[in-house]
Parts: C-alpha cells; sequence; structure tokens
C-alpha cells in the first residue's frame, strides 16, 4: 500500500515537470513564427504570370516594373532572374539594344 502512495506520488511530480517543460517549448515555438513574406522571385513568377516576359526583357527592364511593388539592387534582380532561369521557371535569351546585345530573360 505504501508503495503505491509512494508511486502515484512520484508520478504525479514527473507529471507536473514534464507540463512545465511541455509548456516552455510550446510558448517558445509559437513566438518564433512569423507571417510568411513574399521574396524576390515570388514578384518575378507574379510578373511572368502577368506575361511580362512575354517579350524578352532586360535585367533594368524588370527592376524597373518591380520598383512598383518591390524595391531592390539590381545585382539581386540578376541573382534572382539567374536562379529563376537555373530552376527552369524562366528561358534566357538575348536582346538587342542599339546595336549592342544584352543577356533577357523570357517565358
Amino acid at each position: 500500500m505504501e508503495n503505491d502512495k509512494n508511486i502515484k506520488r512520484i508520478l504525479i511530480g514527473h507529471e507536473r515537470r514534464i507540463e512545465k517543460l511541455e509548456s516552455l517549448f510550446a510558448k517558445r515555438k509559437a513566438s518564433s513564427t512569423k507571417k510568411a513574406r513574399k521574396s524576390l522571385g515570388d514578384y518575378i513568377i507574379e510578373l511572368r504570370a502577368n506575361n511580362f516576359f512575354s517579350q524578352p526583357k532586360t535585367i533594368e527592364e524588370t527592376r524597373k516594373k518591380l520598383q512598383e511593388s518591390y524595391h531592390c539592387e539590381p545585382n539581386r534582380v540578376a541573382v534572382a532572374l539567374l536562379r529563376l532561369a537555373k530552376g527552369k521557371h524562366l528561358r534566357k535569351a538575348s536582346k538587342a539594344l542599339n546595336e549592342k546585345k544584352y543577356l533577357a530573360y523570357v517565358w
């Protein structure tokens, strides 16, 4: 009988400790979740969905169009376009402006 009481008391103590530990981890996990933000790649894919890339567009043309909704540096746009082309979300092309060839992207 006495052993049963000791075991119950020990189990109750363990349950309390486990509940405290679980509550600490649950709070930490809930506070670390952030609202999902759209990345630069998401904005470019959105332009593709709106047929912006139906004709070859240079990096600068893409950046000017992105400035309406997302401010970023030209080199970030260049890298994002390159990664999207590598992932086969866009295709590389060339575009001639003032008798000079430029790298362009098309879909």
